[in-house]
């Protein structure tokens, strides 16, 4: 098999590896791997010792992970790139989420690696890439050889002169010799090597002269689709990198014969393919782009008796003025595919029609490093709201609330960055932050009331925030029962098997937990018997207008029964006037939040 063949060839090229990362798991556990095929593995915790480990060793790759407390991943690769002699060494981001590859390779990354990684994927792309980076050297070696070869010639030339008819036939044949190598390393910088078609290199140049044309007079209107195969990784994953190689070539045939005689097409990396062509109007590139989709859905691909079929997610875009360069027409033309992606596959985006939906996304990754830099320069704060015991009428309980202080000193309510934080996975290190200020700041300030501090899903899943969470609770001397953590009954929900791994954990130290924002998801009654919480907070949707919406009242009556016949208590949310504050007391809800009762305030300012 393919993976056999560069296992073996890994063995007798052993190289020298720097692995990037601040997780010691991760470090141990690639490390291991890679070492048993006889590479030297360097280590790297941080991203300065990283760049003094390229400038002494030079390594032949570099595994470098995205996220780390002071030089990211991203700030490496762009200062090791910068010196000319590291431009051949290859660098393998690791990277929790497919949203980040863009940033990966415009900082000069050359593929990326997906956390939690699996070991056969590892171990191909690092051999695939160590592999090119071998090639490369050689073809810069044969470089070399072949202008010692001109060198040489030139100097026979002179010299034998008198002796050309004789030595003619000989002077021929090493011309044609050099010759035929050098047209064989020009087809190897210029072609896919798989499907034989251009290589995305290729592909650069001839956007580079499209988008000089566009300036001139021409009857066509260029466009550029961006092909993105679906099932792929089944193939490759259930028959094995050979199968995945020839279905790339049957294809790239079907491909080439649906295409014109003028239309340019490449194989721009992966399962990734892109197409220039030129028609009169969108309408008519909309329909080529539906028919070669049409093409690749009605392609059959049969191994070893097995029948396979593919799918394809596209995007379409217009050469215009509009795009900068080559590099920023890409990154669009990906952008709009990856529109197809979210879609479920299968689709056709096209740049006008997505164009808000990928600007709403560049906007929100420009808030990507304002999250990280608020953590780690502390630029949130917490607020608190007491939560009233409407019985007693005391307030013994007190729920947490994040907020951002800006560069130009707003405020900024978790509405505006927890969806961004979630979205791009950095809501685990929120999560961590929330956690660790509100332990000190409960001793610090001396806080009476249990706090009641909001978990993302993504967290409450994850063993090392799991294991985070428990030692740092322990140590702060904080007792469980001074804590209560609030989940979202949609995350909650949509796995009760990890809701209940984390509940289980924490109630040995004594910890509470509340089902956050009930009535808004699936509000089946039926799953509060499998999650053993304390209480239920009703969602503010039907608090508010209580005492005017008799449909409230009567949701509020229902949740406030059940909960009480399990041994739930209830708290709602979002109280905002004397009336809807009275009709819960009448309908026994045991707790009440919100402004009519008291606004959040900053933690410091509460004693």
């Amino acid at each position: 098999m393919e993976l056999e063949a560069k296992e073996l060839e890994a063995k007798r090229h052993p190289s020298t590896i720097l692995l990037v990362d601040d997780d010691p798991i991760s470090l141990t556990t690639i490390s291991k791997i890679l070492s048993e095929f006889g590479h030297q593995i360097l280590v790297a915790k941080n991203g300065s010792k990283a760049i003094q480990l390229v400038e002494d060793e030079r390594p032949h790759l570099i595994l470098l992970d995205i996220y780390m407390p002071g030089i990211n991943g991203i700030q490496v690769c762009k200062e090791v790139k910068s010196k000319k002699k590291n431009k051949r060494i290859p660098i393998l981001f690791l990277t929790g989420s497919e949203d980040e590859a863009e940033a990966a390779f415009d900082a000069g990354g050359l593929d990326y690696i997906l956390k939690p990684f699996r070991i056969k994927e590892l171990i191909a792309r690092v051999n695939t890439h160590l592999e090119l980076a071998y090639l490369m050297g050689s073809l810069e070696n044969a470089n070399m050889a072949l202008e010692t070869i001109n060198d040489s010639l030139e100097e026979k030339v002179h010299e034998r002169t008198k002796e050309l008819v004789t030595t003619n036939a000989s002077l021929r044949k090493e011309i044609n010799e050099r010759r035929a190598l050098q047209d064989r390393l020009d087809y190897i910088s210029r072609y896919d090597f798989v499907t034989r078609m251009f290589n995305r290199n290729s592909m650069e140049e001839q956007l580079e002269q499209r988008l000089i044309e566009i300036h001139g007079v021409s009857v066509n209107h260029y466009y550029f689709l961006y092909i993105d195969l679906d099932q792929f990784r089944i193939i490759n994953d259930t028959c094995g990198h050979l199968a995945g190689d020839e279905l790339l070539r049957e294809l790239s045939e079907l491909l080439k014969g649906l295409i014109a005689r003028d239309d340019i097409i490449a194989r721009m990396g992966g399962d990734e393919f892109a197409i220039i062509y030129g028609l009169h109007n969108t309408q008519l590139g909309i329909k080529k782009a539906q028919t070669l989709k049409s093409a690749i859905e009605n392609f059959v691909f049969n191994w070893e008796g097995e029948t396979f079929r593919i799918d394809a997610s596209m995007g379409l875009i217009e050469i215009d003025d509009s795009f900068d360069n080559v590099n920023h027409l890409i990154s669009i033309a990906e952008r709009t595919c990856y529109e197809s992606k979210v879609k479920g596959g299968g689709e056709i985006s096209i740049y006008n029609m997505s164009k808000v939906h990928i600007d709403r996304s560049k906007r929100q990754m420009r808030w990507v490093p304002i999250i990280q830099s608020a953590v780690d320069h502390d630029d949130f704060y917490l607020a608190g709201q007491y939560i009233k015991n409407i019985k007693d009428d005391t307030q013994d309980k007190m729920e947490l609330l994040i907020r951002l202080e800006t560069s130009d000193n707003k405020t900024l309510p978790p509405g505006h960055f927890i969806p961004i934080a979630e979205r791009y996975h950095l809501i685990t290190s929120v999560d961590k932050w929330v956690l660790d200020k509100a332990l000190k700041q409960k001793r610090a300030l001396g806080f009476s009331e249990q706090l009641s501090i909001n978990l993302s899903g993504e967290s409450i899943k994850k063993e090392s925030f799991l294991q985070y969470a428990e030692e740092t609770i322990v140590a702060s001397g904080v007792k469980g029962e001074e804590l209560c953590f609030e989940i979202t009954e949609t995350s909650a929900f949509t796995d009760i098997s990890a809701t209940n791994t984390f509940i289980e954990r924490f109630r040995k130290l004594g910890c509470q937990f509340s089902l956050d924002d009930f009535g808004t998801g699936t509000s089946s009654y039926g799953y509060l018997k499998e999650l053993p919480i304390d209480y239920i907070k009703i969602d503010g949707i039907f608090i508010r207008d209580l005492e005017k919406e008799k449909v409230n009242r009567l949701m509020v009556d229902s949740i406030t029964s059940i909960s009480k016949e399990i041994g739930i208590k209830v708290i709602a949310e979002c109280v905002e006037t004397e009336d809807a504050y009275e009709v819960l007391k009448d309908l026994g809800v045991d707790y009440a939040q919100g402004f009519f009762l008291h606004k959040p305030t900053p933690l410091k300012d509460l004693n």
